[in-house]
């Protein structure tokens, strides 16, 4: 990793200084960052490889153009060298998000942890000079040993983002290229049973891309949630960023029912979606401005009504002051002729006024002196009332005494009665017992002397 501190800022790219002096040139690659900064970058360098496509009618100009950037590199640096673009981007979903920016060269540029599983997963790796298939047995053997796969079941999400328009057929090849890699990775450390390990390869443009890094997601992540919008189960902007991509698998039927297995999910696919959506976005927002047009209207509507009702008022108000205004000097001028009259008058109504205040004051007292009596009389029967509840109350006390003497008394007579009763039957019982003892002693005494009964008597 090299450093240094940024002195321009372009669309593309970033101008910085290093700690020697030296000037290079970044790729912005969607950071943020203000002049005077000091940031990290990537800067390797590797030996070009000959396999990237260019599109033939471009050939020819390209090709000089290539052979004079070798030339200028290998004037440099010698044989070896990277130009340090970021030439596509690949996000590798599980739970753990990871997307890697590669060069043309497929070597691997720049890596960045998209969710927090996926922060820890980068933590401590050393992705200089690593092709992007070096880099997939790593991620591969660092999900083994974060024991991501231990369940036996998972889905495994390859998205490519080709940066290049033209280069339509080399990102399938890509996301296939991963897939293929990330298969025979598992397959060869995973030791449980990888029957139900699925790894799906989907070809994403730039604008899925975008959407997604606003969104704070994985390509894959917004490339499942476009093709399942119209589903029961869909997942809404809100809800993007919290739940799982294994469980917005899930919800929806599988893998198989959100991307078929028989055919790819093309570009302009998706293209098309952010297109209706964007196209919804527009008619709810146009929607939304009628709403509120109409509403907008029909205050003012409101309000020139107001005006006018007000207007109204105002008018009937004025002209109601005018006739009290009339009305009211009718009333002065009759009031000044009526004046003498009233002054006349004025003794006799005094006199008159202060005989009904005495009247008054004199029916008022005898009021109050009733209503004094009509208390008395009302705390004399209450007391009444009371004194006889108590009387009343004290009878039946009396009469239940009266009463429990009388049990009692007649208790303790039939007490005594069976006392008697119980000694009259023990003599009775006493002497029956004497009686059968003489009985007994006599039949016994004649049994042993037959004369006995002669002198015995």
């Amino acid at each position: 990793m090299s450093k240094g501190v940024v002195i321009e800022i372009a669309e593309q790219s970033i101008l910085v200084m290093t700690p020697d002096g030296r000037f290079e040139q970044v790729a912005k690659l969607g950071r943020i960052c203000q002049l005077g900064e000091e940031i990290s970058y990537v800067n390797t360098y590797k030996k070009p490889l000959s396999r990237w496509r260019i599109p033939r009618p471009y050939a020819l100009a390209a090709a000089s153009i290539f052979c004079i950037m070798i030339f200028a590199v290998l004037s440099i640096f010698g044989e070896g060298g990277s130009t340090n673009k970021v030439a596509a981007y690949v996000t590798m979903d599980i739970n753990p998000s990871i997307e890697v920016g590669i060069d043309k060269n497929e070597y691997v540029v720049e890596v960045r942890g998209i969710n927090d599983h996926g922060v820890e997963l980068l933590k401590g790796i050393t992705f200089d000079g690593l092709s992007l298939e070096a880099f997939s047995d790593l991620i591969v053997d660092r999900i083994e040993q974060g024991h991501y796969l231990d369940s036996g079941k998972a889905n495994i999400i390859i998205a490519s983002t080709v940066l290049d328009a033209a280069e339509k057929g080399y990102e399938l090849e890509l996301s296939e290229k991963v897939k293929i890699k990330f298969v025979e990775a598992i397959n060869k450390t995973h030791t449980a049973p990888s029957v139900n390990i699925v790894v799906t390869a989907i070809t994403a443009p730039k604008e899925v891309r975008d959407e997604a890094i606003a969104q704070g997601v994985s390509t894959g992540k917004k490339a499942v949630q476009l093709l399942t919008r119209n589903n029961q189960k869909s997942t809404s902007d809100e809800e993007l960023k919290g739940k799982p991509i294994q469980q917005m698998i899930q919800e929806n039927g599988g893998i198989a029912e959100i991307i078929p297995t028989e055919r790819n999910v093309t570009k302009d696919e998706f293209k098309s979606i952010l297109e209706e959506i964007k196209a919804e976005k527009e008619d709810r927002k146009k929607s939304k401005a009628e709403i509120k047009a109409n509403v907008s209207k029909k205050d003012n509507d409101n309000k020139d009504e107001n005006n006018s009702s007000n207007k109204a008022d105002d008018s009937n108000k004025a002209k109601e002051n005018i006739k009290n205004e009339t009305n009211n000097k009718d009333e002065n001028k009759k009031e000044d002729s009526h004046n003498g009259i009233d002054k006349k008058n004025e003794d006799s109504n005094e006199n008159v006024k202060i005989n009904v205040r005495e009247e008054k004051d004199l029916k008022a007292e005898q009021r109050k002196e009733e209503l004094k009596n009509m208390k008395k009389d009302q705390q004399k029967k209450k007391e009444e009332l009371k004194n006889a509840k108590d009387d009343e109350r004290k009878k039946q006390n009396d009469n239940i005494g009266t009463i429990e003497r009388n049990i009692q008394t007649r208790g303790n007579d039939n007490l005594e009665d069976r006392n008697d009763q119980e000694n009259k039957n023990d003599r009775e019982e006493q002497k029956d017992q004497k009686e059968r003892s003489i009985r007994e002693e006599r039949d016994s005494r004649q049994d042993r002397d037959p004369n006995w009964s002669i002198w015995g008597k």
